[in-house]
């Protein structure tokens, strides 16, 4: 899994950016959804399987957002988990070509 420059996300398309210092105002974030700036903010200080793993939970937040489906953050957390272990796990399967 590479990291791309941007994501879309039904009409919606995210800048990907990576910061140092990204933070809540009071805890470190790995990652962070802009919804009105469209921008997926990820942590540069981590590795880049927290990366990849956060950029996936951020992206299920914006599928949270544009569907209506009104996940709460724990389902999120598992959800995100749960599709970068299915990614990490198989991933030929999601690479570019192999899709029928």
């Amino acid at each position: 899994m590479v990291i791309p420059e941007r994501i879309k996300i039904l009409f919606k398309e995210y800048q990907i950016e990576q910061r140092e210092g990204l933070h809540d105002g009071a805890d470190d974030l790995y990652g962070q959804i802009c919804y009105f700036d469209e921008k997926i903010l990820l942590n540069s200080s981590c590795s880049e399987d927290q990366k990849k793993a956060t950029l996936i939970h951020e992206i299920v937040h914006g599928l949270d957002e544009m569907y209506g489906i009104d996940l709460k953050e724990k389902q999120v957390e598992k959800l995100g988990n749960a599709f970068y272990m299915l990614h990490k796990e198989n991933p030929n399967t999601f690479e570019r070509g192999d899709v029928v």
